[in-house]
C-alpha cells in the first residue's frame, strides 16, 4: 500500500495509546510502505518525547488516549486525523454516562503508586495483549495521564468541527481539521455506546465488527487502509 505516487501529503503524526509506545504503530506502518511518519511518546516506559511536530502537511493519527490528546492539541498543518479506539471525553459526568466511572479511573490511579507495573498489566490484559510491558511503569506519567483521561472533554470541538446545529457555523473551529473515527464493535476499554455517544451526529464512524481495543495491532489493514484513505481525501481538498 505504498503512497508515494499520491499527490496528497503522506506525512503521519502518530500518537500512541496509554499503556503502550510508539512501537505500537509497527504492524499498521509496515502495511503503508515507504510513509514519511513521526511519532510521539508519553513515556510510560521511559524517556517522553514529546517536542517534535511534522514540518509540514501532514495527516494525524491517535490512539485512544492519543486520539483524545490529538483533538486537545491540534497539531498545526494537519489536513486530517483518524481517531482509532478513540473518544472525545472518557471520564463519565452526569451528560455523559457512557463514559467509565471515575472511581474506576482514581483506583487505577492510587495503584500506581505502589504496583504501577501490575496496573498496566492488568490493563494490557484487558484491551487484549499478552506481551509484557517494554519496560519499567513511569507511575508519575501514568498517572498524569489517567487524570487526563478522567477529566478532558472534546466534545465542544467536534461540534465546532462538524457544525453544530446551534451555532449553524461549520466554520466556527478552524483548529479542527477533518476528522474520521475507526472503532471496534468488540471494544472492551471503549464500548460502542460510548463511541456512539461521543462521536454521534458530529463526525463519520467506520466500524471493525469483529474489533476489540487495539485495531492497530489486530488488524493493521483496516488500520492502513483508512489512514490511506484519510491521506488520499486530504489531497483532493
Amino acid at each position: 500500500m505504498a503512497l508515494s505516487d499520491d499527490p496528497a501529503p503522506t506525512g503521519l503524526f502518530l500518537v500512541h495509546g496509554w499503556g503502550f509506545t510508539p512501537d505500537f504503530w509497527q504492524p499498521t506502518l509496515a502495511r503503508l510502505g515507504g510513509v514519511e511518519a513521526m511519532a510521539l511518546d508519553f513515556g510510560f516506559f521511559g524517556p517522553p518525547r514529546m517536542a517534535a511536530r511534522p514540518s509540514g502537511r501532514h495527516v494525524a493519527v491517535g490512539h485512544s488516549l492519543g486520539a483524545l490528546w490529538l483533538l486537545l492539541n491540534p497539531p498545526a498543518d494537519c489536513a486530517g486525523m483518524l481517531l482509532i479506539n478513540g473518544f472525545a471525553r472518557f471520564g463519565a459526568t452526569a451528560d455523559y454516562p457512557e463514559g467509565i466511572p471515575p472511581r474506576v479511573i482514581e483506583r487505577m490511579v492510587r495503584g500506581l503508586d505502589h504496583h504501577a507495573d501490575d496496573v498496566v498489566a492488568t490493563f494490557r490484559g484487558r484491551a487484549g495483549i499478552a506481551t509484557p510491558a517494554p519496560g519499567p511503569a513511569q507511575a508519575e506519567r501514568l498517572a498524569r495521564a489517567l487524570a487526563l483521561l478522567r477529566d478532558a472533554d472534546a466534545r465542544d470541538s467536534l461540534d465546532a468541527e462538524s457544525g453544530d446545529a446551534e451555532s449553524g457555523d461549520a466554520e466556527s473551529n478552524a483548529a479542527l481539521p477533518p476528522i474520521r473515527v475507526l472503532a471496534g464493535g468488540q471494544d472492551p476499554i471503549v464500548p460502542p455506546a460510548m463511541t456512539e455517544a461521543g462521536f454521534r451526529g458530529r463526525v463519520p464512524v467506520e466500524w471493525v465488527e469483529d474489533g476489540g481495543h487495539l485495531l492497530p495491532l489486530t488488524h493493521p489493514d483496516r488500520c492502513a487502509a483508512a489512514i490511506a484513505g484519510l491521506i488520499a481525501e486530504a489531497g483532493r481538498r
